[in-house]
Order: structure tokens, then sequence, then C-alpha cells
């Protein structure tokens, strides 16, 4: 299939979408954007976006270990762990420098990459995602709730252990769509109905322990600390949905404001899905600020500092 590539990465075999094909080369080549999916999700969910920048730009989207058509490595899911998984894909493929394009938990994952290699990283784009994601109990009870023809016991297991302390025995049940009272969470009630209908049947895909595991990740992870001390200088753009339950536009804010020069922007009719809810608005910010905010961008180091701009959508 054009675009796709598997590739072995550690101990397991990954899908990656990497389009279009061949791929634009040359000196004056722009970065290409590397996506990241969020959790239990897999790279479908940069389907839209990247036909939007093909043919002009490289867009290269794997499915995570564990996720989508990619093999599930053999110890749980960390947060570094996915995180040297991307490192390790970007040398694979020989990029020395790309934009990180995150969602959610995969917007973490980019920015701890960007805090470990910001040579490597020309732009930052964190969608309904912060440093900061956590998880209330609340969520994660639901998310347990609705996953299908797993063991009650099995997973009520789960709820107070670590990521990497998944109980011997975890049933191995794949679960390929989102539950109706997560979407209610994820789908601002703006979203169209048939819209939500169809990514509703393809935006999760994973087994039950990577999905529960992810968001265990996303409950324990704090960037801030490493942010503070990092004085990141990477120009960076901020997305948020105005409807987002998960991760509230505060939080987004606060990422935004501790990373200088920051651009914002918040959509409306949007909750955590906003590529996907407001797909034309996204490429038209994030096709903008490329072009403004990173094309343009003299090559300093992490040492460079932009001045502060902020925007609402």
């Amino acid at each position: 299939m054009a675009g796709m590539r598997r590739m072995r990465l550690f101990d397991c075999l990954l899908r990656v979408r990497d389009e279009p094909e061949p791929a634009p080369s040359g000196r004056l080549a722009a970065p290409p954007l590397v996506c990241i999916h969020g959790a239990g999700m897999s790279s479908v969910v940069f389907m839209d976006l990247l036909r939007r920048f093909a043919p002009g730009r490289r867009v290269i989207a794997p499915d995570l270990p564990g996720h989508g058509q990619s093999q599930r490595r053999p110890m749980a899911a960390t947060l570094d762990g996915y995180r040297d998984t991307v490192r390790a894909l970007c040398d694979a493929l020989s990029l020395p420098r790309i934009v990180l394009v995150g969602h959610s938990l995969g917007s973490a994952i980019a920015l701890s990459l960007a805090l470990m290699d910001p040579a490597r990283v020309s732009g930052l784009v964190l969608l309904n995602g912060c440093a900061q994601l956590g998880v209330p109990d609340e969520i994660a009870a639901l998310v347990q709730r609705s996953l299908p023809s797993v063991e009650p016991r099995a997973m009520a297991s789960v709820g107070d252990v670590a990521a990497d302390a998944l109980p011997d025995g975890f049933p191995e049940v794949f679960i390929d769509r989102m539950p109706d009272a997560f979407a209610d969470l994820v789908f601002s009630p703006a979203t169209p109905k048939e819209l939500r209908q169809r990514f509703q049947a393809m935006l999760w895909s994973a087994d039950a322990a990577t999905l529960l595991a992810d968001f265990a990740v996303c409950r324990d992870l704090d960037l801030r600390p490493q942010l503070e001390r990092a004085a990141l200088g990477i120009p960076t753009l901020c997305i948020a949905g105005r409807d987002d339950l998960l991760v509230p536009v505060s939080r987004v804010s606060e990422t935004a404001a501790r990373i200088p020069g920051a651009e914002l922007h918040i959509l409306d009719r949007s909750a955590h899905l906003s590529h996907v809810e407001q797909a034309a608005a996204v490429f038209a910010i994030l096709d903008t600020w490329l072009r403004e905010r990173v094309a343009s961008r003299k090559v300093q180091g992490n040492s460079e500092l932009a001045v502060a701009r902020h925007g609402s959508g």
C-alpha cells in the first residue's frame, strides 16, 4: 500500500504511515511532520490532516506499539517508552529536523521528546494536550466499565496499579470502537452526528491492557518541572477545544504560558478531537503557523526565544 511502511524498532514491528511517496527531498524541503496519536488510538486519527498536506510536505504517522496494526511490546506502556520509540523511528528514517504534532497523550510524548532532543525539533504542536494531562478517577472508572468482553474482576484490579504492574493473565481483548459513554466526553455537542459515529468506529484501536496502561500514563503525567527547567525555545502551537472535558482550556493555556513564544488557539464547537471536529480550521491554523513561525525561523539552537503571541479561534 502506498505510503505504508513496516518497521521493526526495538522488539516490535510498527506500522507507519509515510506520505507522500516519494517524499519531498533536497536542501529546501520543509521539515516533515511526525504525528503522534493519543491514548488507545492509532494513526487513523491523522488521515484527514495527512491528506490535506500531501504532496507538499512529508507527513509521518506511526501506530504506537500495541495500537492499530503495530505489535505490542513485552513490557507495559510508559511515556519514556513511547518517546524512545518515536525518537528511534526518526533515527531509522534519517530525519535530522522534524515538526512534532501530538494529540492528547501524543502531545505529552511530543513534548517529552522536544525536551530531550530540542536540536532536532523545528516546531512543536500540541493538540488538545498539555504538560499535565491528569485522568480523574471517575474517567478511569468509566473507561473500565465501557470496555466490552472483559472480566469485571480483572478490570477492577487495574484501577489502582501503575502502568508497569498490570495483573498476570490480563485478558487480551482488542478494542476497536469508542463506546458511547466515553464519546460523550470526547466530542462536542456541536459535532455532527454522522462525523461522531464515523470516528467512534475507528478512533480506539488497541488491546484493553494497552488502553488502560495509556490512561495510567496520562493520570500520572506531569512534565511541568522539566518544562520550567528547560525554558524551551522551540516554536510551539497549542490548540484547545472550548468544549473539551478531558483536557480543559485552562490546562492548555497554562502549558502555553510556560513555553516562551507559544501560540494558543481556542476553537469553538470543538472538544477533545479538534483536528477531527474542526479539521479545516485546524489545518488553516497549522499551515499558517508552519509558514510564518517555522519556515522563516533561523536555527539558533535551544536558546532562541520568540516574542509571545496568543490568538484565539
